[in-house]
């Protein structure tokens, strides 16, 4: 409108402008058509093409925006559709963050399909629905999730498998995440839940295969993965029996970075006992006592029948002097003497062991060693002793 008032007053300036000039001198103009004539004057042919020209771009503003109108009137529409929906969508979203389940379930499924991203929307009331017990609905709304626009498969199925964790779903939950596995073999929040979820189920088949790319692309703490790779390579191990061979061989496959854990080694040991294999373990455990200190494979050490006992005990003293008199490598030393029959060696291990550790097991040593060599009274007080300490008492 302001724009067809503009025109008109510069044609209405134009004709003033034109009567100033032809105001004494107008002029005389003549047409001739067929049979027709039409004369007039020169002023007024230039106001009366003035005035045409002016109705006839009003004329053509006006079918324009009378085509047009509907249009506009539908994206004016359009936009106040879709903000009420972000407003809701807004709402719905602090009303969840507020705890406000019932309310944000409400606000987010009202206007949804209104919305720029109706998916969002629907993500977002599954976890509302699911906060209330709501389980059907919950995957009501994922589904429609999935069937919109603006989110991904990847995002649908990242929240249902959360949801699934969250309430307990472990089969569910475990399928949704196999799917998003070989969607994203690489994504470390999709390993880590993966991973987590066949722990606690003990799928650790599926373990074995998980913590290798933990490694290489996930985003938990090292120690959390070694833990999980013990407990599954550690079932391979269990799963050999007493088949040394076959335990070699499943020991060759447990990745490099846990073949030097000292928990592993642990479980590879207890196998190889299992097996009757003491040769095998007393070498795996000399492998790890070359690098570190560990007691708790000092202990199983000095559990092991070894074929050549001397060499056993040559091994425990030669650590004794890489790493001192620890109170475990002189209570195995003592017991090494003991099966060797070497008794005064053995007693002065177990004492230095008590002094440097008051330990029961000690105790309860060294009152067999005391029986061995007929000192009774001393046995007996080693016993009670250890008896004691083992009490509290």
């Amino acid at each position: 409108m302001r724009r067809l008032l503009l025109i008109f007053f510069v044609f209405l300036i134009l004709g003033i402008v034109l009567a100033l000039v032809f105001r004494d001198q107008q002029g005389y103009l003549l047409i001739a058509f067929g049979g027709w004539q039409i004369e007039t004057s020169l002023l007024f042919a230039a106001g009366a093409l003035l005035i045409t020209l002016w109705l006839v771009i009003t004329l053509w503003r006006l079918v324009v925006a009378g085509v047009l109108m509907p249009r506009a009137i539908r994206e004016r529409l359009a936009r106040r559709r879709a903000r009420k929906a972000r407003a809701s969508l807004y709402d719905g979203l602090v009303r969840l963050a507020e705890g406000r389940w019932s309310r944000a379930e409400s606000e987010l499924k009202r206007l949804a399909d209104q919305n720029e991203a109706p998916g969002l929307n629907y993500l977002n009331a599954a976890r509302a629905a699911q906060r209330q017990g709501h389980v059907a609905d919950r995957d009501r709304y994922l589904e429609r999730a999935a069937a919109q626009r603006g989110v991904s498969e990847l995002a649908v199925l990242m929240t249902q498998a959360g949801l699934q964790i969250e309430q307990g779903q472990t089969a569910e939950a475990m399928a949704s995440l196999s799917r998003l596995y070989q969607m994203e073999p690489q994504h470390p929040l999709v390993l880590r839940l993966y991973a987590e979820q066949a722990y606690a189920a003990g799928d650790y088949e599926q373990l074995r295969t998980l913590v290798p790319q933990l490694y290489k692309h996930g985003d938990m703490p090292p120690a959390r993965v070694d833990a999980m790779g013990v407990s599954a390579w550690g079932d391979l191990l269990a799963r050999q029996g007493q088949d040394s061979i076959a335990l070699t061989t499943a020991w060759k496959r447990v990745p490099k970075r846990l073949r030097s854990q000292s928990s592993m080694v642990e479980r590879y040991v207890e196998c190889l006992r299992a097996a009757n294999a003491d040769d095998q373990a007393a070498d795996a455990i000399r492998d790890v006592l070359k690098r570190e200190w560990n007691p708790s494979l000092v202990l199983l050490f000095g559990d092991l029948k070894s074929h050549d006992r001397t060499a056993q005990l040559q091994t425990v003293e030669g650590w004794l002097k890489q790493y001192g008199e620890e109170p475990e490598l002189l209570l195995v030393a003592g017991r090494l003497c003991l099966r060797n029959r070497l008794w005064g060696r053995a007693r002065s291990y177990f004492e230095a062991s008590q002094k440097s550790q008051s330990r029961p097991d000690a105790l309860l040593e060294l009152g067999r060693l005391f029986e061995e060599i007929n000192e009774k009274e001393e046995a007996r007080q080693a016993y009670r002793q250890g008896l004691e300490l083992h009490t509290g008492s």
